[in-house]
Protein backbone atom coordinates (compact mmCIF):
# COMPACT_ATOMS: atom_id res chain seq x y z
CA UNK A 1 0.00 0.00 0.00
CA UNK A 2 2.80 2.46 0.86
CA UNK A 3 4.35 1.50 -2.21
CA UNK A 4 1.37 1.93 -4.59
CA UNK A 5 0.93 5.31 -2.53
CA UNK A 6 4.42 6.45 -3.68
CA UNK A 7 3.88 5.89 -7.35
CA UNK A 8 1.08 7.92 -7.09
CA UNK A 9 2.77 10.94 -5.51
CA UNK A 10 5.64 10.58 -8.27
CA UNK A 11 3.18 10.69 -10.72
CA UNK A 12 1.06 13.57 -9.52
CA UNK A 13 4.80 15.20 -9.11
CA UNK A 14 5.74 14.46 -12.39
CA UNK A 15 2.59 15.79 -13.85
CA UNK A 16 2.84 19.11 -12.20
CA UNK A 17 6.47 19.89 -13.43
CA UNK A 18 5.12 18.88 -16.92
CA UNK A 19 2.65 21.62 -16.71
CA UNK A 20 5.43 24.16 -15.85
CA UNK A 21 6.78 26.42 -18.81
CA UNK A 22 10.33 25.36 -20.73
CA UNK A 23 12.98 27.12 -19.90
CA UNK A 24 12.99 28.24 -23.98
CA UNK A 25 9.84 29.98 -22.66
CA UNK A 26 11.21 31.84 -19.24
CA UNK A 27 14.42 32.77 -21.24
CA UNK A 28 11.94 34.12 -24.51
CA UNK A 29 10.88 36.44 -21.91
CA UNK A 30 13.57 37.36 -19.85
CA UNK A 31 16.98 38.64 -20.57
CA UNK A 32 19.41 36.81 -21.61
CA UNK A 33 21.77 35.45 -18.96
CA UNK A 34 19.66 37.11 -15.93
CA UNK A 35 21.53 36.00 -12.51
CA UNK A 36 20.86 37.14 -8.87
CA UNK A 37 20.79 40.33 -7.02
CA UNK A 38 23.79 42.90 -7.31
CA UNK A 39 24.42 45.79 -4.62
CA UNK A 40 23.82 48.79 -6.46
CA UNK A 41 22.54 47.56 -9.54
CA UNK A 42 19.75 49.50 -11.82
CA UNK A 43 20.46 52.34 -8.63
CA UNK A 44 22.29 54.81 -10.20
CA UNK A 45 23.86 56.12 -13.56
CA UNK A 46 27.31 54.70 -12.27
CA UNK A 47 25.58 50.87 -12.81
CA UNK A 48 22.74 51.38 -14.80
CA UNK A 49 20.52 48.29 -16.04
CA UNK A 50 21.31 48.40 -19.79
CA UNK A 51 18.26 47.00 -21.41
CA UNK A 52 20.06 47.58 -25.00
CA UNK A 53 16.35 48.87 -26.35
CA UNK A 54 17.35 51.82 -28.07
CA UNK A 55 20.87 50.16 -29.57
CA UNK A 56 18.93 49.93 -33.49
CA UNK A 57 16.55 52.70 -32.63
CA UNK A 58 14.70 52.00 -36.31
CA UNK A 59 14.44 48.84 -35.96
CA UNK A 60 10.72 48.35 -34.60
CA UNK A 61 10.48 44.73 -33.55
CA UNK A 62 13.84 45.18 -31.70
CA UNK A 63 12.92 47.71 -29.92
CA UNK A 64 9.59 46.61 -28.92
CA UNK A 65 11.62 43.10 -27.42
CA UNK A 66 14.05 44.90 -25.75
CA UNK A 67 11.36 46.61 -23.95
CA UNK A 68 8.76 43.81 -23.09
CA UNK A 69 12.20 42.27 -21.37
CA UNK A 70 12.44 45.23 -19.08
CA UNK A 71 9.36 44.83 -18.23
CA UNK A 72 8.97 40.63 -17.74
CA UNK A 73 12.28 39.95 -16.46
CA UNK A 74 11.44 41.20 -12.54
CA UNK A 75 8.38 41.19 -10.49
CA UNK A 76 7.88 42.67 -6.93
CA UNK A 77 8.69 39.89 -4.03
CA UNK A 78 4.94 38.53 -4.33
CA UNK A 79 4.74 37.49 -7.85
CA UNK A 80 3.10 40.95 -8.94
CA UNK A 81 3.42 42.58 -12.36
CA UNK A 82 5.76 45.76 -11.99
CA UNK A 83 4.03 48.99 -13.77
CA UNK A 84 6.73 50.34 -15.85
CA UNK A 85 4.22 53.62 -17.21
CA UNK A 86 6.17 56.42 -15.34
CA UNK A 87 9.48 56.83 -16.50
CA UNK A 88 11.75 60.01 -17.21
CA UNK A 89 15.08 60.87 -17.86
CA UNK A 90 18.33 62.54 -16.60
CA UNK A 91 21.48 63.21 -18.49
CA UNK A 92 24.28 60.05 -17.55
CA UNK A 93 27.73 59.76 -17.52
CA UNK A 94 27.87 58.78 -21.35
CA UNK A 95 24.33 59.92 -22.97
CA UNK A 96 20.19 60.11 -20.90
CA UNK A 97 19.36 57.30 -19.12
CA UNK A 98 15.36 56.47 -18.32
CA UNK A 99 14.34 56.58 -15.01
CA UNK A 100 11.55 54.45 -14.15
CA UNK A 101 9.41 55.05 -10.99
CA UNK A 102 8.43 51.73 -9.69
CA UNK A 103 5.80 51.71 -6.40
CA UNK A 104 5.22 48.28 -5.06
CA UNK A 105 1.14 47.78 -4.80
CA UNK A 106 0.98 45.56 -1.49
CA UNK A 107 3.81 47.65 0.57
CA UNK A 108 4.11 51.44 -1.39
CA UNK A 109 7.07 51.23 -1.70
CA UNK A 110 8.57 53.27 -4.51
CA UNK A 111 12.35 52.12 -6.07
CA UNK A 112 13.77 54.61 -8.79
CA UNK A 113 15.03 51.86 -11.63
CA UNK A 114 18.11 53.74 -13.70
CA UNK A 115 17.90 51.97 -17.20
CA UNK A 116 20.29 52.42 -20.04
CA UNK A 117 18.10 52.03 -23.38
CA UNK A 118 21.76 52.36 -25.52
CA UNK A 119 23.63 50.14 -24.19
CA UNK A 120 23.10 46.12 -23.68
CA UNK A 121 24.53 44.05 -20.50
CA UNK A 122 26.41 40.63 -21.42
CA UNK A 123 24.90 39.69 -17.69
CA UNK A 124 21.96 41.13 -16.03
CA UNK A 125 21.30 41.18 -12.20
CA UNK A 126 18.21 41.95 -10.18
CA UNK A 127 17.31 45.26 -8.83
CA UNK A 128 17.44 45.67 -5.03
CA UNK A 129 13.52 45.05 -3.84
CA UNK A 130 12.47 43.11 -6.99
CA UNK A 131 12.62 39.53 -7.80
CA UNK A 132 13.59 37.21 -11.01
CA UNK A 133 10.81 36.07 -13.15
CA UNK A 134 10.43 32.42 -12.81
CA UNK A 135 8.41 29.50 -14.01
CA UNK A 136 5.58 29.52 -11.71
CA UNK A 137 5.33 33.04 -12.13
CA UNK A 138 5.14 32.42 -16.08
CA UNK A 139 2.79 29.65 -15.28
CA UNK A 140 0.37 31.80 -13.72
CA UNK A 141 0.38 34.43 -16.11
CA UNK A 142 0.11 32.58 -19.46
CA UNK A 143 -2.89 30.57 -18.08
CA UNK A 144 -5.83 32.71 -19.45
CA UNK A 145 -3.93 32.18 -23.24
CA UNK A 146 -2.98 28.48 -22.92
CA UNK A 147 -6.98 28.22 -22.06
CA UNK A 148 -7.43 30.20 -24.84
CA UNK A 149 -5.88 28.16 -27.21
CA UNK A 150 -7.34 24.88 -26.11
CA UNK A 151 -10.71 26.77 -27.33
CA UNK A 152 -9.45 27.32 -30.48
CA UNK A 153 -8.34 24.18 -31.08
CA UNK A 154 -11.02 22.69 -30.18
CA UNK A 155 -13.08 24.59 -32.43
CA UNK A 156 -14.77 22.68 -35.08
CA UNK A 157 -13.99 26.23 -37.43
CA UNK A 158 -11.61 27.80 -35.47
CA UNK A 159 -10.55 29.72 -39.07
CA UNK A 160 -14.33 31.52 -38.41
CA UNK A 161 -14.92 30.78 -34.78
CA UNK A 162 -11.92 31.78 -33.08
CA UNK A 163 -10.98 35.21 -35.00
CA UNK A 164 -11.16 36.64 -31.52
CA UNK A 165 -9.04 34.64 -29.59
CA UNK A 166 -6.11 33.83 -32.27
CA UNK A 167 -6.01 37.83 -31.99
CA UNK A 168 -5.65 37.88 -28.38
CA UNK A 169 -3.52 35.34 -28.34
CA UNK A 170 -0.95 36.49 -30.91
CA UNK A 171 -1.50 40.19 -29.42
CA UNK A 172 -0.21 39.08 -26.74
CA UNK A 173 3.06 37.12 -27.92
CA UNK A 174 3.59 40.19 -30.04
CA UNK A 175 3.88 42.60 -27.11
CA UNK A 176 4.99 40.86 -24.78
CA UNK A 177 7.44 37.89 -26.04
CA UNK A 178 8.00 38.87 -29.54
CA UNK A 179 7.02 36.26 -32.29
CA UNK A 180 11.02 35.81 -33.58
CA UNK A 181 11.43 32.75 -31.04
CA UNK A 182 8.64 30.77 -32.55
CA UNK A 183 9.64 31.09 -36.17
CA UNK A 184 10.73 27.73 -37.56
CA UNK A 185 12.17 28.38 -41.39
CA UNK A 186 11.65 24.52 -41.90
CA UNK A 187 7.81 24.07 -40.69
CA UNK A 188 6.65 27.56 -42.86
CA UNK A 189 8.90 28.77 -45.33
CA UNK A 190 7.04 26.64 -48.19
CA UNK A 191 3.54 27.57 -46.25
CA UNK A 192 4.35 31.43 -46.75
CA UNK A 193 5.89 31.80 -50.15
CA UNK A 194 2.92 29.20 -51.75
CA UNK A 195 1.89 31.57 -54.74
CA UNK A 196 -1.16 30.11 -54.98
CA UNK A 197 -3.15 29.66 -51.72
CA UNK A 198 -5.26 32.22 -50.42
CA UNK A 199 -3.32 34.48 -48.36
CA UNK A 200 -5.76 35.05 -45.57
CA UNK A 201 -5.19 30.64 -45.18
CA UNK A 202 -1.91 31.15 -45.26
CA UNK A 203 -1.84 33.53 -42.31
CA UNK A 204 -4.24 31.50 -40.38
CA UNK A 205 -2.12 28.93 -40.24
CA UNK A 206 0.81 30.72 -39.69
CA UNK A 207 -1.02 31.89 -36.89
CA UNK A 208 -1.79 28.31 -35.56
CA UNK A 209 1.58 27.74 -35.66
CA UNK A 210 2.50 30.22 -34.01
CA UNK A 211 0.12 29.73 -30.82
CA UNK A 212 0.66 26.07 -30.84
CA UNK A 213 4.63 26.50 -30.18
CA UNK A 214 3.55 28.89 -27.71
CA UNK A 215 1.21 26.39 -26.16
CA UNK A 216 3.73 23.93 -25.91
CA UNK A 217 6.61 25.80 -24.50
CA UNK A 218 4.22 27.22 -22.05
CA UNK A 219 3.07 23.53 -21.12
CA UNK A 220 6.78 22.13 -21.46
CA UNK A 221 5.89 19.88 -24.20
CA UNK A 222 8.51 17.78 -25.25
CA UNK A 223 9.19 18.60 -29.40
CA UNK A 224 7.47 22.00 -29.58
CA UNK A 225 8.30 22.21 -32.88
CA UNK A 226 6.81 19.24 -33.94
CA UNK A 227 3.93 19.89 -31.97
CA UNK A 228 3.19 22.93 -33.59
CA UNK A 229 3.25 21.18 -36.83
CA UNK A 230 0.86 18.48 -35.99
CA UNK A 231 -1.62 20.72 -35.01
CA UNK A 232 -1.10 22.99 -38.37
CA UNK A 233 -1.75 20.64 -40.00
CA UNK A 234 -5.25 19.12 -38.24
CA UNK A 235 -6.22 22.98 -38.74
CA UNK A 236 -5.16 22.70 -42.31
CA UNK A 237 -7.73 19.63 -42.60
CA UNK A 238 -10.18 20.86 -40.68
CA UNK A 239 -10.27 24.52 -42.55
CA UNK A 240 -10.43 22.56 -45.93
CA UNK A 241 -14.04 20.77 -44.73
CA UNK A 242 -15.23 23.75 -43.72
CA UNK A 243 -14.31 25.50 -46.20
CA UNK A 244 -13.58 23.90 -49.51
CA UNK A 245 -14.21 26.41 -52.40
CA UNK A 246 -11.02 28.73 -50.72
CA UNK A 247 -7.81 27.99 -52.83
CA UNK A 248 -5.45 26.33 -50.61
CA UNK A 249 -2.55 25.93 -53.18
CA UNK A 250 0.28 23.29 -52.59
CA UNK A 251 -0.17 23.73 -48.91
CA UNK A 252 -1.70 19.81 -48.71
CA UNK A 253 1.33 18.65 -50.36
CA UNK A 254 3.90 20.56 -48.60
CA UNK A 255 2.12 19.74 -45.01
CA UNK A 256 2.96 16.41 -45.69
Amino acid sequence: MKTISTIILCLVLGFAKAQLPSDTLVHLISFENLQGYKDGYGESTNQPLSSGAFINIADRNARQNRMAKLRNSFRWPDGTVIDFSKRGSKMGKTGMVDLYTLENPATKEVITLVVDPYKSDSVYYVPKGLIAVNKEIVAKEIAPFLKKIEVINSSGDAYTEQKDNIAAVTGYLAANVGVAGFLDRENLTKLMTDTQADAKLKNYLFGVYIINKFYALGKGIAQPKAYALKKMKESFVAFEKAHPDVEAGNIKINLN
